[in-house]
């Protein structure tokens, strides 16, 4: 296991310009194997590790003895540990948004600012192959295109968290189980991923076990999938950049110039657009960029956009702007 694990990281350059790292552990058999293979294997790549810990506040005792136990665990191995904890319900019910949504946020938010004062290179997270297909899986259902069904990866910046790495993401869960149980090692169990009424839950538990009945090799599939899309999403991306500054002048895309895209550089391009635009494409759809693409296509007048935005087109040059309605008493 731990030559698998180090094999993994040679050939992804993982640590690439990484020297100190903060691991997020929860307790769970991921993020402690994740810990253990760190650990043992942080001389092999000259890493000094912190493991960090963020209590949700959603379980009672059994979530202050996970904080417990994962202090315990750091302290027994000579890692220093930095713990945090939030109020998820209070967060959730304040930003009208699930208990599962500001529980990341508020998780990934600690762990961002556990990595600056530390001043970790970046935060290893403990995502694992099951995680991976579940994640591709749960983005089909709601009605990703290809873009969207692209993998996590095993290096990825992050505007708002710096650099994340993943490097558990060729190893199935119960791989990471049974290297648990070989080094004696007891994870805490959540109750709560038991639970039927998170989709994810859902999905771990009754969907894929469904569709493993047509296709044993299905986590396999998907994370497949999910490679290969994101290499597809990658060269497009880069493409899109590549020939930006031809159609977007003046903070306006150039109708002529767009029309002689491929469809696939035509989204490429209105995303970046948008996101250059409005500071982030994050809460725009599929949908707003094909609203967008259909005015620039068809030459309509226009489109409402979310977060008050509006695509106009004049004499051949598409311009997003706030609405200046949406501002009127």
């Amino acid at each position: 296991m731990l030559k698998k694990f180090i094999d993994i990281c040679v050939a992804e350059k993982i640590f690439d310009g990484v020297g100190k790292i903060l691991i997020a552990v929860s307790g769970g058999a991921d993020s402690l194997a994740l810990a253990e293979l760190l650990i043992n294997s942080r001389r092999r790549f000259r890493l000094e590790v912190v493991i960090a810990h963020f209590e949700h506040g959603l379980r009672g005792q059994a979530s202050i003895d996970d904080a417990d136990f994962v202090q315990a665990f750091s302290e027994e191995r000579g890692i220093k540990f930095i713990g945090g904890r939030g109020d998820v319900k209070s967060f959730a019910a304040e930003q009208k948004i699930s208990v599962e949504t500001a529980a990341r946020t508020l998780r990934y938010e600690f762990l961002s600012n556990a990595r600056r004062d530390l001043n970790c290179d970046a935060i290893a997270l403990a995502h694992h192959a099951d995680d991976q297909a579940e994640t591709i899986l749960m983005r089909l259902l709601r009605g990703a295109t290809s873009t969207g069904l692209s993998a996590m990866k095993f290096r990825m910046r992050s505007d708002d968290y710096g650099l994340l790495i993943r490097p558990l993401l060729r190893f199935r869960k119960v791989e990471l189980e049974n290297f648990c149980r070989r080094r004696n090692l007891t994870p805490r169990l959540d109750a709560t991923n038991f639970e039927t009424d998170a989709t994810r839950n859902k999905i771990r538990l009754e969907l894929i076990p469904t569709l493993e009945a047509f296709n044993p090799a299905l986590v396999e599939t998907l994370c497949r999938l999910g490679e290969v899309t994101a290499e597809e999403a990658d060269f497009i991306a880069a493409q899109a950049t590549e020939i930006f500054p031809v159609v977007v002048r003046n903070n306006s895309i150039v109708r002529a110039e767009f029309l002689k895209l491929h469809p696939a550089l035509q989204r490429a391009v209105i995303k970046k657009f948008i996101a250059q635009v409005t500071g982030s494409a994050k809460d725009f759809g599929f949908v707003h960029f094909e609203g967008v693409r259909k005015v620039l296509i068809d030459g309509l007048a226009g489109v409402e956009l979310p977060k008050h935005f509006r695509a106009d087109l004049r004499q051949g040059r598409l311009i997003i702007k706030e609405r200046v309605d949406c501002f009127e008493e």
